[in-house]
């Protein structure tokens, strides 16, 4: 099992964390780069090359310019199925999530170690790419993990670790046909929620912007949306799904054309929080009111939508709850060696703001 520094000393601790597993054999000939070992020791580089620089003077490592760090000592090599390690693959770095993701992370983290685990992030961009499956059967034969844990990941990725049937846990949503047991947000109840929600405020003509990420997430929110619609059995209702290519050009592009329209939308539900600031200050510098004009409601929810005037209608998920299901899920799969393909829906709960304005009938059951 490997250990992760503690904040005390923590420069003398990651060297030595660092010299155990150099001396167990974990690396063959060089060690990997910043950036990885970073995400995997959850420290700064500042600390990282500290300690690095006392490895060095120990003549454990040698480093060269341009080059990796080159182990010079090597011995111990420990039997495979002696691990203990779990891998968080995401595309994203420790130092670049989101709050909410962070903080489920390091619950996640703290779980697993007091069980005996040790949980290591890898922000590896080759796998989720065309390198995926020589990636991933790389990080199979070398770190040989008890178990997975999918952040942000693709329908491809969910399907190479389904038809292995790996021990896995998913954080975030299930493609079809994969049967791996996950842990998400209910993004179809939400969206079938804000068609409601548009309803009781008197609107008839409002669209789900959504961004063409391919998420399944993303894509089950676009079957809730319609089915809200569906369910409402209203014949006088215009609403469609607008995807956007996730730049800020193209969501004013596609905001632009829908003012245009001779019977333009006056509400929109916006998926992922980052979006909602283009959109709101997109729409004000067109002269837009919020939400006289236009109502606004954020599918997701993040820290920094609490600081935005008007006040932002979203569907905030319980962080805490969120790492005690992922954390409850991947020890499950953990102690039972199973891939079981159970389902954790979390509802989270809908913040009325002043984007979304007041009540003119009660919301629909949808």
């Amino acid at each position: 099992m490997h250990r992760i520094p503690q904040r005390s000393s923590l420069v003398s601790q990651t060297a030595a964390i660092l010299s155990e597993r150099i001396q167990a054999g974990e690396w063959n000939k060089w060690l990997p780069g910043e950036h990885e070992l970073c995400a995997q020791l959850h420290i700064a580089r500042m600390t990282l090359r500290r300690a690095l620089l006392q490895l060095q003077r120990a003549g454990l490592i040698r480093s060269s310019q341009g080059k990796p760090r080159e182990i010079l000592v090597r011995r111990n090599q420990p039997a495979p199925n002696l691990s203990r390690r779990v891998l968080l693959l995401t595309q994203v770095p420790m130092q670049s999530r989101l709050p909410f993701d962070a903080f489920w992370t390091n619950e996640l983290r703290e779980s697993l170690e007091k069980a005996g685990y040790h949980l290591e992030l890898h922000a590896n961009h080759g796998s989720y790419g065309r390198a995926m499956t020589t990636n991933l059967e790389r990080m199979v034969q070398q770190l040989r993990p008890v178990g997975w844990v999918l952040s942000n990941s693709t329908h491809a990725m969910q399907s190479w670790f389904s038809k292995r049937k790996l021990p896995c846990v998913i954080v975030g949503s299930k493609h079809a046909g994969v049967e791996l047991p996950f842990v998400d947000k209910a993004h179809r109840a939400m969206c079938r929620h804000a068609v409601g929600m548009f309803l009781s405020r008197g609107h008839r003509r409002f669209v789900l912007l959504n961004p063409e990420s391919g998420a399944a997430g993303d894509l089950e929110s676009e079957e809730g949306f319609l089915e809200g619609v569906a369910r409402s059995n209203r014949t006088d209702v215009q609403a469609s799904v607008i995807r956007h290519d996730r730049t800020v050009a193209d969501i004013e592009k596609k905001l632009n054309a829908l003012i245009r329209r001779p019977e333009r939308p006056t509400a929109i539900l916006v998926s992922q929080s980052v979006y909602v600031l283009t959109v709101m200050g997109h729409l004000m510098r067109c002269g837009l009111r919020l939400p006289q004009d236009m109502a606004v409601i954020a599918r997701d929810h993040e820290s920094f939508l609490e600081l935005m005037v008007p006040s932002v209608a979203s569907y905030v998920q319980n962080s805490e709850t969120m790492a005690k299901r992922v954390s409850s899920a991947v020890l499950e799969m953990l102690e039972s060696g199973m891939v079981s393909p159970a389902n954790h829906l979390i509802m989270p709960e809908f913040r009325e703001g002043e984007t979304l304005g007041p009540a003119l009938a009660r919301p629909q059951n949808v």
